[in-house]
């Protein structure tokens, strides 16, 4: 039986029985930008090919793997490269020189099956590029893509990284990034997703993010939010998500915060911009199906030319999120500023959300605002007990071999503030009985049931030490917290 050049190549690379493999290895930056100048300038693309492939004939593949192993650095100098005899590499094309040196073994793999591709004359499939076979051939389950790009470079996402299924962790940091594409709905599988130090708003964030049914951790520090997108309260697996250092974010939580609940729902002027370049048949079918909020992309009634059609003019619309309308960005609307308290283990956390009409912005505002209210009760009744018990522990335990005793005299006759104070004696002794570890405790403050407002902020004080002659005093400022506490 007559044995082909790739299965000869792929036993010479150990390969043999690997086809569409989950590799362990992450897709990395350099393989991006490398498959994307490839598919930019395909004559770049051939001339690499052949003289890759005229290597790898020649069993070249074991030297190009040496200075992988040999400890040293991932980016050799051009001298190494030509001392290999791969020929000369533009730095332009820096990113190449790094896949020669840390991946000749999938660089070579690849380029022989796309030879054997094009002699069986097997024509790619709508959507297939040269990065998608690259992608599919080694079914990458962690694409970590951070600090591709410098200043001035062009940080648009390819579309083939979202396309890969199987994919579980999507790391993106310090890309300068501005929008996010709506093709990351396509990742159903996606369970990590890492947006650290890039420029992204509110609005530059998809409603597609919605589709991630299995995302469980995301991170949004420092970018351009001053709230988290509305739809992220939707999402009933998100555990976790990272928002700080961004751009007036504290600002904009404590001024919604505290600021008259009708000013939350804020009107929204949009820029006059003309979209008759686009209105057509296909473009109103895509405005009906964005506005249904369905996964469009796992839909097999979408053909996938209406869904890459969707994707391109997602950014176009603004979806509202109280009822299925989907409406062109440059219509005016509201912008509804609602709290969710708690929130994923934080409090007073703020959502915007965007309505196509005030009874829009009023149905979300409204029952956001009730629920906000009954957990700010439940949590202060929480809060409440908490305290009653901690005083009643406090006033009433007694015993003879503890190591505090508690006695309560209360003062009367005396007109002053003082007739409403008790004084509370704690003495207490070692449980050997040593009288000489005596101790005397003075502590003065109101009664327990007369002033819960005044037992909530003695409570929240974080109590510090210090000196002041032979006692120790406790509390911060005794004079706010209308209490003095000595140890003697």
């Amino acid at each position: 039986m007559a044995v082909s050049p790739l299965s000869k190549q792929k036993a010479f690379l150990g390969l043999a029985n690997h086809d569409n493999r989950r590799t362990v290895e992450p897709f990395l930056g350099f393989e991006l930008l490398l498959f994307r100048r490839f598919q930019q300038q395909p004559g770049l693309w051939y001339e690499w090919r052949t003289n890759l492939s005229r290597k790898a004939s020649q069993g070249t593949v074991k030297d190009l793997e040496a200075p992988c192993t040999s400890g040293d650095s991932a980016l050799q100098t051009l001298e190494s490269l030509e001392e290999l005899g791969v020929g000369d590499i533009h730095q332009d094309l820096w990113f190449l020189s790094v896949m020669v040196h840390r991946r000749p073994k999938n660089l070579l793999e690849f380029v022989e099956m796309e030879i054997e591709r094009e002699r069986c004359k097997r024509l790619p499939k709508y959507g297939e590029t040269l990065m998608m076979r690259y992608l599919n051939l080694y079914n990458f389950t962690v694409l970590s893509l951070d600090s591709m790009f410098k200043f001035g470079d062009d940080n648009r996402l390819p579309r083939e990284i979202f396309r890969c299924p199987n994919v579980k962790s999507l790391s993106l940091k310090y890309n300068s990034l501005e929008y996010l594409p709506c093709d990351i709905g396509r990742m159903s599988k996606l369970e990590y997703l890492a947006l650290t130090n890039n420029k992204l708003s509110v609005w530059s964030l998809p409603y597609s993010l919605t589709f991630l049914t299995s995302l469980h951790t995301l991170y949004l520090d420092n970018n351009l939010l001053d709230a988290l997108p509305g739809f992220l309260s939707s999402m009933p697996r998100l555990e976790t998500v990272h928002r700080h250092g961004n751009h007036n974010y504290f600002k904009s939580t404590f001024m919604w915060y505290h600021t008259d609940v009708n000013l939350r729902i804020i009107p929204f002027f949009s820029e006059a911009h003309s979209y008759s370049r686009y209105e057509s048949l296909q473009f109103w079918a895509a405005k009906g199906i964005i506005g249904q909020k369905q996964n469009f992309f796992q839909d097999e009634n979408v053909v996938p030319i209406l869904k890459d059609y969707i994707a391109d003019i997602y950014n176009l619309f603004n979806i509202c999120h109280n009822c299925n309308t989907a409406c062109l960005s440059n219509r005016n609307g509201y912008k509804v500023i609602t709290f969710k308290n708690p929130y994923l283990g934080n409090t007073c956390v703020p959502f915007q959300h965007w309505a196509c009409s005030m009874e829009c912005a009023r149905a979300v505002e409204i029952p956001a605002r009730l629920e906000q209210i009954s957990a700010a009760r439940e949590l202060d009744l929480q809060y409440e007990n908490y305290v009653r018990e901690c005083v009643r522990k406090f006033s009433t335990y007694r015993s003879p071999r503890s190591m505090l005793s508690v006695g309560v005299s209360s003062r009367s006759g005396d007109s002053s503030d003082d007739s409403r104070r008790g004084k509370v004696t704690l003495s207490g002794s070692s449980s050997d009985g040593d009288d000489q570890s005596f101790q005397q405790f003075s502590f003065k403050v109101h009664d327990a049931d007369d002033d819960m407002a005044f037992s909530r902020r003695f409570h929240s004080r974080r109590w510090r030490n210090g000196r002041s002659g032979r006692g120790r005093i406790l509390p911060a400022d005794s004079a706010r917290t209308k209490c003095s506490c000595v140890i003697s």
